[in-house]
């Protein structure tokens, strides 16, 4: 899914005031699972779109710390319904994989919130948010820093919920 950034990664108070829609502030507060959540709403369904070693800007690199070159970039759209709810993307450079939760490195098809909120040993440090365009939508979305024994990674969410809706 092709999303263009139109805004700078921000803290939530910062930009909350430039978002009439109630429902979207509602998502990007969200302080459990994402999945759950679209659970609760109606049929759940994951679909993979890119789970292996990529290149990722330099942003993306300094914003998880990596060191290496190796990054596993994973790609998901979150279906409610078979309509998508949730663009998802996680940066996981090897060393947070191989030090770090080694399960992190073969998700496949299952969410990594399944994991994410069931084990102790992660730590989120830091979740800004940012607007995005796809055509003539705007979406609102954010990206969370973590870190698993002192590795980092990221999870970065757009909420395919148009301002207008």
């Amino acid at each position: 899914m092709k999303l263009k950034q139109i805004s700078p990664w921000s803290p939530l108070e910062s930009i909350k005031d430039r978002i009439a829609n109630k429902k979207i502030i509602s998502w990007l507060s969200e302080k459990g699972p994402i999945t759950q959540r679209i659970k609760k709403n109606g049929n759940f369904k994951l679909h993979l779109i890119q789970d292996e070693l990529s290149k990722i800007s330099e942003d993306d690199k300094k914003f998880v710390n990596a060191e290496s070159e190796k990054i596993k970039k994973r790609e998901v759209l979150l279906l409610c319904n078979d309509l998508p709810v949730v663009f998802a993307q996680t940066i996981i450079p090897i060393e947070t994989i191989e030090n770090g939760f080694n399960k992190l490195g073969n998700l496949g098809t299952k969410p990594l919130g399944d994991i994410l909120f069931e084990k102790d040993i992660f730590l989120r440090e830091l979740i800004l948010y940012a607007s995005f365009k796809n055509v003539s939508n705007i979406y609102w979305g954010r990206k969370a820093k973590y870190s698993v024994k002192g590795y980092k990674f990221s999870v970065m969410e757009t909420f395919l919920m148009n301002e207008n809706d």
